[in-house]
Order: C-alpha cells, then structure tokens, then sequence
C-alpha cells in the first residue's frame, strides 16, 4: 500500500466504490477495519472556526490505535480535502508559510510504513499540475473518479455515461436499450449516484433479478416505466433556457426558467453541482441569453449584408446540428425583432439590479422576446 493515495474526481458514487476498494485491499473483504480505519473531515471554507489542521491528521495516521490490531495497516481517510489542495491566495497566507500540500509533500516520507493517508478530493483544481500530484500519479497512488458525462453528457447512448448505465442495469436485471438509456439520463439527470438510485427503484418496481439468480431473464426497461417510476430531476441548464428564448417559444421559455428558479441550475462543466443563488442564477441565465441572441444578430447582419450563409455560418463557428437550429430560429426572427430582443436584455440588466425580483425580471425578458 502507498503512504498516500489520492481519490480525487467530481464523481460521488465512483468516489464511494474507490473508498470502498480501498478498505478491502486493507483489511479484506469481510473485515471494516474497526479501530484502523480513521474518518476525518477537513474544513469546507477558509477561517473555519476549529478547522483541521495539517498537524493533527500527520499525527494520526502516524499513531498507532491504542485497540487496534497491530499487525494491521492503519488507514486515516480525510473526506472532503479540497480546501488543503487549492492555490494560496493573496493575502490568507504569508508568503513564507507553508500551504497545506507542501506540508503533506514534504512529509510522505515520514509516515510510518504500514500506515496509509487517504484524501479525497471532489474538485482539483490545478492541483494535476503540482509536483506532489505527479509524483502520487507515477506511483500508481491516484484513483480517478472523474464524472461519466463527456462533452455531449448523455444525449448519446454510446456515452460513456449511457454505456456504464447499461452494464450496471444488466447487473440488476434490467435490459436498458438506447431509447431506455436517453429517457433515465434525460429525465433524472446526470449524476451516477443518483442514477444508480434510480435503476435500483426499477429493479425492485418490475422485480428484475440479478443474473444468474433463478434462471430469470433481463427485464426490458420501457419509457413509459421510467416516466412512471423515476424521479423527475433533470437539471435545466442556463443555455436550454437561451435557445427556447431565441426559437420565440414562450411556453418552453417559460416552464425551463420556472424549473431553473424552483429546483436550481445544473452547471455543464461540474455535473452534479447546483446553483441555488438566485442572483448567480440569473446573471448566468442573462449571459448564455446575451451570448445566444447576439449570435443571431451577427450570423442574420452577415446574411442581409450580401455575404452567404454558410460563409455567416463558418464566421460564427455554427457547425452540424447547431447550424441547422440556427438557421431555424432565423427564420423566426426579423432584423427589427433581433435588435429589439438586444434592447430587452439592456432592460433586463437594468431590472435585475433592481429591487424586482429576479425571476420575474427573466419572465418580462420573455414577454419582450417573444411577443
């Protein structure tokens, strides 16, 4: 076992499965560690009243445990280390103090052998770029469990997301074909750990059974059971919002933005966080709309101006399915409308800073848009 290991991705479930490898490769299959595996949690924001110090957790998982076994490895996991690996910031920390990274760097070697420090970490930051991050990575002392949604997130069946949903149904007893795997990815989202939540309900609904077991077959997965049986917490993002919003579809516009306010915004780049402030919510929502509608303004001023549409098209880096949705809300719209909507979301900035309430500042957005 290395001294140190790093679980380090934004990826709760495959986390757990990590941690849960982990204890086995310790202690075996049938034995949870009892006194040799220590839990600590480090602090979540900076000038946290009594937080845990580099020290203390250096003097753990260098302690023997007064009734632990003591031909055992001793293993001190310390859950949610973000805060030690992030970059010193300008003025928290003199620039002569050492951050908590170089402290744990610099002691690796003084851990005493058989004894393993574990941290997990949710969002690295830039911490692959640090020496004490390669080092660990040559050494095979790194456990990925980056998120499952690659650059298209789920709207592929062939995913990586979609693909290891379908092996973990199969293990349940479900068969999962592609339009099962869009409608569970569509409907609750992207996050494994809820997911996994979600196939087991199937599983017990429609009494499926793992392989093997009883000689029973996969059960096939309809959209219809998913619809039924599944949670409904699909993530509105800021830019489905924009694109209702440049199609003039002020019912769809609507209904994503009463999702976004009543159950928060998924954030593309960090799948499983949500945005739950309202200001951040509606300054995002305001800039993919801004983005959005200048960009129909610019691709319909090319157009009117003589020059080709696919010239328009190439200019703006409209390639494949994003040209033709393009080209379709262009048809919805007039110079005159496209100028009108850029004047709506000059008042929008104007009203978001005033004291009506963000959501119903989106919605007058929407009426001037649309209407």
């Amino acid at each position: 076992m290395p001294r140190v290991v790093l679980i380090v991705g934004s990826e709760a479930a495959l986390r757990e499965e990590a941690l849960n490898g982990l204890r086995v490769a310790a202690f075996g299959p049938n034995d949870d560690g009892g006194m040799n595996w220590m839990v600590m949690h480090a602090p979540q924001m900076r000038g946290e009243s009594e937080p845990l110090q580099p020290s203390a957790i250096l003097d753990e998982v260098s302690t023997r445990p007064l009734l632990g076994d003591p031909d055992a490895p001793k293993v001190v996991l310390v859950r949610g280390a973000d805060l030690y690996f992030q970059p010193r910031k300008g003025g928290e920390e003199s620039s002569n103090s050492d951050t908590p990274r170089e402290i744990f760097e610099r002691n690796i070697d003084n851990i005493p052998e058989g004894s393993v420090l574990v941290f997990e970490i949710g969002q690295p930051g830039n911490l692959k770029s640090t020496r004490f991050y390669k080092a660990l990575e040559a050494a095979g002392a790194v456990v990925m469990c980056e998120s499952l949604r690659n650059q298209w997130g789920g709207e592929s069946p062939d995913s990586p997301l979609c693909m290891e949903l379908e092996k973990r149904g199969a293990a349940m007893g479900l068969n999962l074909n592609s339009r099962a795997l869009m409608a569970i990815t569509g409907r609750c989202g992207q996050n494994l750990s809820v997911l996994e939540e979600e196939l087991t309900k199937l599983a017990l609904s429609l009494n499926a059974q793992p392989p093997g077991k009883g000689g029973a077959a996969p059960v096939d997965v309809t959209e219809k059971e998913i619809e039924e049986i599944c949670s409904d917490m699909r993530m509105a993002d800021a830019f489905e919002f924009a694109e209702a919003l440049s199609d003039r579809d002020a019912k769809r516009a609507l209904e994503s933005l009463e999702r976004i306010f009543t159950h928060g915004l998924g954030d593309y780049k960090k799948p499983g966080k949500v945005i739950t402030n309202e200001s951040e919510i509606a300054m995002r929502v305001l800039g993919a709309v801004t983005y959005k509608l200048t960009q129909l303004q610019d691709v319909k001023a090319a157009i009117d101006q003589g020059g080709n549409e696919f010239q328009a098209f190439q200019a703006a880096k409209l390639f494949g399915p994003r040209q033709n949705a393009v080209r379709n809300q262009l048809r919805k719209h007039t110079g005159a409308s496209l100028r009108k909507a850029v004047d709506a979301i000059l008042q929008a900035n104007f009203d978001l800073r005033s004291p009506l309430e963000k959501q119903t500042a989106l919605e007058k957005l929407v009426w001037s848009v649309c209407r």
